[in-house]
């Protein structure tokens, strides 16, 4: 592979896309903490090292077995892939095995996890599902990306498996508290992943992608962008009213989560059918999103380090 070839497969793997497992994984970790488990920094790097060799994997993969799909979808900053591919046919057996190779480096640093600090065989499992989810999101047979389950797969995803992994690594069980935290997480997934189809949707269709939007429409997803938003704030507010998560007060997480939701109702008072303006609004609501999770993550750590 030359110069030119390996810097195309290293923009293939988008790692600075690993920020949106990364955050969510920190934000599980620290609630856990702040909750009272304890842990190492070494166990928190290994643990997700685990997760992050999946989500790379992902990245190669989805890309693979959305090569012929991308090429009607033009690139933004927010979605249609890497599109390397497209430019680079030449590279898409390296990116399927370097796929394979980060599943199986994904599952071997879960081993070694479970075994150097004696945690159940549960998370084992938990990272390998993981893998798979996201494995399966393009590819056949399963495809849910193209069988109208891409949004349930990515709440499940940054709702569920990235937070619930980092709790997992500090607090070694998955209890009610993290559940809980996990119902405005999934909402948040479905706010990021319904943005990121939003520019894609004539791509899609082209494609053969059976995603939300392609389905209802833009304007359909504007809408659920800001219901999504509005029930992530109440959930969020009604655990700081009720002290759920006492010693932890969720007033500041219930103020930040009205970021992305001031910016869901704006983008939904100029909910349009068209690409170019809609792309403006959807964008918008991924750069909330961001700014909603890293406030989360430095006020837990500020809690951690006056509590």
């Amino acid at each position: 592979m030359d110069t030119r070839a390996l810097r195309e497969f290293i923009r293939l793997g988008r790692f600075h896309f690993l920020l949106s497992g990364f955050i969510p994984f920190t934000a599980g970790a620290l609630l856990a903490f702040l909750l009272g488990a304890r842990f190492t920094p070494a166990q928190f790097v290994i643990g997700y090292a685990a997760m992050a060799a999946a989500h790379l994997s992902v990245h190669y993969s989805n890309d693979y077995f959305d090569a012929d799909a991308d090429r009607f979808v033009e690139t933004t900053a927010i979605s249609g892939g890497s599109g390397v591919l497209a430019a680079n046919p030449n590279l898409k057996p390296a990116a399927f095995w370097a796929a394979v190779a980060l599943m199986a480096v994904s599952v071997l640093i879960g081993y070694f996890f479970v075994t150097a600090y004696a945690y159940p065989v549960f998370f084992l499992v938990f990272g390998i599902a993981g893998n798979l989810l996201g494995w399966f999101y393009t590819a056949p047979p399963l495809a849910f990306a193209y069988h109208k389950l891409g949004e349930v797969t990515n709440m499940i995803t940054f709702g569920l498996l990235m937070p619930g992994a980092g709790y997992f690594v500090a607090a070694g069980t998955l209890d009610a508290a993290f559940f809980a935290f996990a119902i405005p997480l999934c909402l948040y997934g479905l706010v990021f992943i319904t943005s990121v189809e939003i520019p894609d949707m004539e791509g899609d269709i082209a494609g053969g992608k059976r995603t939300l939007i392609v389905r209802k429409g833009r304007i359909f997803g504007f809408g659920l962008i800001a219901l999504a938003a509005t029930l992530a704030t109440a959930a969020l507010t009604f655990f700081a009213l009720t002290g759920f998560f006492a010693p932890v007060d969720f007033w500041p997480v219930a103020l930040f989560s009205c970021i992305p939701l001031g910016i869901a109702l704006w983008g939904f008072s100029h909910r349009c059918a068209e690409r170019a303006p809609a792309l403006r609004y959807a964008t918008a609501n991924i750069m909330g999103y961001f700014i909603f999770q890293g406030l989360v993550v430095l006020y837990f750590i500020l809690a951690a380090v006056t509590g």
